[in-house]
């Protein structure tokens, strides 16, 4: 669990949110607890890779067990930000399984090409 600090201010998240501050969302001890809640409500088990949650789009390869790490808005809070400490609108899910639900995939594990022949000066 992560260490909280003992003051926090209360802020009107929606309108923070709107005004465009996710990062301080993202960094607040709200979004802290916020996290934890859905993690244990799911039993840090990734909801994707065990075939309970999909976003219509992606689907697993296969079915397995796997730790989840991140807890994920399912409306994005861009969109509702009202729904932002709603742990209904959150899911656990693990790095890989975010990236792909993200579109981030693509990108993360893309392989270089080796060269045919090492150049050398």
């Amino acid at each position: 669990m992560k260490q909280r600090r003992k003051r926090r201010k209360h802020y009107n998240w929606a309108e923070e949110i709107a005004k465009g501050n996710t990062d301080k969302f993202y960094h607040s001890t709200d979004f802290d607890i916020w996290r934890e809640k859905v993690l244990t409500r799911d039993k840090f088990t990734c909801q994707f890779f065990l075939g309970k949650w999909n976003d219509g789009k992606h689907f697993p390869e296969k079915i397995k067990i796997v730790k989840a790490n991140t807890a994920h808005h399912i409306i994005p809070i861009k969109e509702r930000p009202d729904l932002a400490l709603d742990p209904d609108n959150g899911v656990a899910l693990s790095f890989e399984a975010h990236e792909i639900i993200e579109e981030r995939h693509r990108w993360t594990w893309r392989k270089k090409k080796k060269l045919l022949t090492e150049e050398r000066w």
